[in-house]
């Protein structure tokens, strides 16, 4: 192999020890096609052989492919509506491509291996110019193996590449104050290639937000902040020979930033600051928002799972880094990268909302560490203490190898939601497990008794690790996304009902991937909230419900309130479709004749908004007593409430959905919204049991607030049915926002 890669590469192969102070070299392009084709082995392959997680792989997916659909952009989908504010649109816009030639767990995954393969040499170059090529590429094959890093390359979900934008922007702005480089050498022949390092930072920075928001600040300023604080010098960012190429940098990561976020505020107002920027940021991170927390020390526990096995060096591998007697300028370096690894170490763990994914951008700096303490074993005669190191590391693959042998699931556990679901053992789990420890703990310990095994057994571990974590995605995983996803429970309500009966799905939550498989096509109803399951169900004809295998003695004795029964059409993964038929309650409808009209008045303002092709939207009438016109203008006082009656008519045979109707009025300064939420024409005639052609009424009630510091107000409606907003289908026709029609616009008369 030596001589191979001396025939290939030359004298280049001695620079293996050293830091690159210049342009890559043959060695340099040989690491790097090593680490891609190994990457994509490991990393392309079975990306599709398994369901997609709930939560985040579904709604994501979901909020891609309804975008798409809308032929939207900057603009987020989600169940008809574009106000998806908790999350930036990188991701989405990486997915949108591949969905629009193929949905499917495999194309969807796809874009985020590839993003993750062109992440981890980018590491690589940028490492090689602050650490040596060895330390540099064993850096990135620990990061490559870590199960955590390995899991997210393989979701659906934002964290993979803002960890990776964010440790590749933090690399340049170590190479800006510690790479080897010449004054002499430009960029474009005007930039000096050091400045021009520092302006990447930002760049990169600038994406990282459009892939998770504001940590693109927080994060990289809590590990300066802490470096300025530890080297007790803040001329790193203040001292104006720093301070004027920051500012510099500020404008280029405003300029990636602010196309997408300056047109969102503008376009979506105030309101789009304070649920993008106040609610799922601030509120997140001091736990006004539900989510789930737990002890300061949990991620300590997560980072012994989330580079297993490697983790069992961590300890030595971290007093080794901090230990070392280096000059000043090396020691300014590594008081850098721990920094950038404690600052948001200290943050996530103090944090009151505690996901296991949250603390990924701190595992590609643990790699760092790894990287130099294996290559100094790799290297070096081991001592008396390093041989002590080993035997503790032993001690903690065994310590750490015991969860992960008792919960089989824990891998999944740190890139998804639900980490509690219980979920059966594979057969395989146990003799693989205890296999994969034993060898690991045996090579160790081989490695310790003769100093020929140092090196070779090194590559035995990395084997050892690729195997394990190829063998949990071939067989383990594809047994355990079925407990974490409704598609096959989708697929057989298809094959069952090729028409597309009415389904729900009744849970206490919202199951992302019922809705994502069935393109909004299915209605969630919460258990509850017995009235609106029964309002569901109870009329003539068949529906189907997936439900938890639990739910499902108090779901039949619902329906049998309403004289409905149930047949089970699929079960599987402690969830089951039932298929739900009978007559129903008897409906008395007599109330509804004052609804339903023969003819629209002559005083009707039209809209002729159609939703979803099933109703149209004729137009409204209003009743002018709290109201004045002028000049083609409609006037009125602070605190007046305004009737209206909207006219709708059915225009298709058969309405499959029980619509409300709702209303948005809402102000020109975005102060003092009002909303008014009903049961169509008073709950006396659901729309599926409109008949073609039959007009209906519906009153509203829009209020005029007091004391706001809006000039006009607007009022939108719209159909919905539980978390569903009907599609407006003939946008390019009427005046609508967010699916919702364009009624009236009042000004306020002071």
């Amino acid at each position: 192999m030596i001589k191979f890669l001396k025939n290939k590469i030359g004298n280049d192969l001695d620079t293996f020890s050293e830091c690159r102070n210049g342009s890559l070299n043959n060695l340099d392009k040989f690491l790097i096609i090593l680490t891609v084709v190994l990457c994509a082995l490991l990393y392309i392959p079975m990306l599709g052989n398994f369901f997609m997680i709930d939560p985040w792989e579904n709604h994501y997916s979901h909020v891609a492919w309804e975008t798409l659909e809308k032929n939207s952009f900057a603009k987020l989908w989600f169940q008809n509506s574009n106000k998806f504010w908790s999350k930036p649109p990188l991701l989405f816009w990486m997915l949108m491509p591949f969905y629009k030639f193929n949905i499917s767990e495999f194309s969807g995954r796809l874009p985020v291996a590839l993003f993750s393969i062109l992440s981890l040499v980018g590491f690589y170059i940028l490492l090689t110019r602050l650490i040596s090529r060895k330390s540099a590429i064993i850096s990135t094959f620990v990061l490559m193996l870590s199960p955590q890093y390995f899991m997210l390359s393989r979701q659906i979900m934002v964290d993979l590449p803002f960890v990776a934008l964010n440790t590749i922007a933090i690399l340049c702005m170590a190479v800006y104050y510690f790479g080897n480089i010449s004054t002499e050498e430009k960029i474009f022949k005007k930039i000096p290639r050091s400045d021009f390092y520092l302006y990447l930072f930002y760049f990169f920075e600038g994406w990282a937000f459009l892939a998770k928001g504001l940590l693109s600040i927080l994060i990289p300023g809590i590990a300066l902040f802490i470096f300025m604080v530890f080297s007790r010098n803040f001329g790193w960012f203040f001292a104006w020979k720093h301070l004027k190429k920051h500012l510099v940098g500020m404008v280029i990561y405003l300029a990636v930033v602010m196309p997408w976020f300056g047109y969102m505020w503008i376009s979506e107002g105030k309101s789009f600051f304070d649920t993008f920027i106040i609610y799922h940021h601030f509120k997140r991170t001091t736990g006004e928002i539900h989510k789930p927390n737990d002890l300061y020390t949990l991620y300590i526990r997560i980072l012994g799972y989330a580079m297993f096995p490697w983790s069992a060096f961590l300890p030595a591998a971290l007093y080794s880094f901090l230990t070392k007697k280096e000059e000043d300028s090396e020691k300014a370096k590594k008081l850098f990268f721990f920094s950038s690894f404690i600052g948001p170490f200290l943050f996530f763990s103090f944090s009151s909302t505690k996901f296991y994914h949250y603390i990924a951008p701190v595992v590609p700096f643990l790699a760092i560490f790894l990287g130099i303490y294996i290559e100094k074993l790799w290297s070096e005669r081991w001592t008396l203490a390093a041989k002590v190191e080993a035997v503790i590391s032993i001690f903690l693959v065994a310590a750490i190898g015991r969860d992960i042998g008792d919960k089989h699931v824990l891998f999944l556990h740190l890139v998804t939601f639900y980490n509690t679901r219980k979920v059966p053992t594979p057969a395989s789990w146990e003799p693989v497990i205890i296999s994969v420890f034993a060898v690991f703990c045996f090579v160790i310990l081989l490695m310790i008794l003769n100093k020929n095994l140092q090196k070779k057994g090194f590559y035995i571990l990395f084997a050892l690790s690729a195997g394990f974590m190829t063998y949990y995605f071939a067989e383990p995983l594809p047994e355990i996304s079925k407990y974490y996803s409704l598609k096959p429970h989708v697929e057989a309500y298809l094959k069952d009902s090729p028409n597309r009966a009415p389904i729900a799905d009744y849970y206490k939550w919202l199951r992302k991937s019922a809705g994502f498989w069935l393109k909004n096509e299915i209605t969630f109803l919460q258990t509850d909230k017995e009235k609106n399951v029964i309002r569901f169900f109870d009329k003539p004809g068949i529906q189907y419900v997936i439900l938890r295998d639990n739910d499902k003695k108090r779901f039949e004795s619902l329906m049998k309130r309403i004289n409905k029964k149930t047949v089970v059409v699929y079960s599987g993964a402690k969830n089951t479709l039932l298929k739900v038929f009978g007559k129903g309650q008897e409906r008395d409808i007599s109330k509804s004749s004052g609804y339903i009209v023969q003819n629209l008045p002559e005083n009707l303002i039209k809209s002729n908004v159609i939703f979803d092709n099933v109703i149209k939207l004729e137009g409204f009438t209003i009743d002018k007593s709290n109201i004045t016109e002028r000049d083609g203008k409609f006037f009125a006082k602070e605190g007046s409430t305004i009737n209206v009656e909207l006219y709708f008519r059915s225009i298709a045979d058969k309405i499959n959905k029980d619509y409300d109707v709702f209303l948005h009025n809402e102000g020109n300064n975005k102060d003092k919204r009002t909303k008014g939420d009903g049961n169509m024409a008073n709950g006396t005639y659901p729309t599926d049991f409109w008949k073609k052609g039959e007009i209906i009424r519906h009153p509203l009630k829009i209020n005029i607030p007091k004391g706001s510091s809006n000039n006009y107000y607007i009022a939108y409606t719209g159909l919905y049915q539980e978390e569903y907003r009907a599609n407006v289908t003939n946008k390019n026709e009427v005046k609508e926002s967010d699916n919702r029609a364009e009624l009236i616009r009042i000004y306020l008369d002071r």
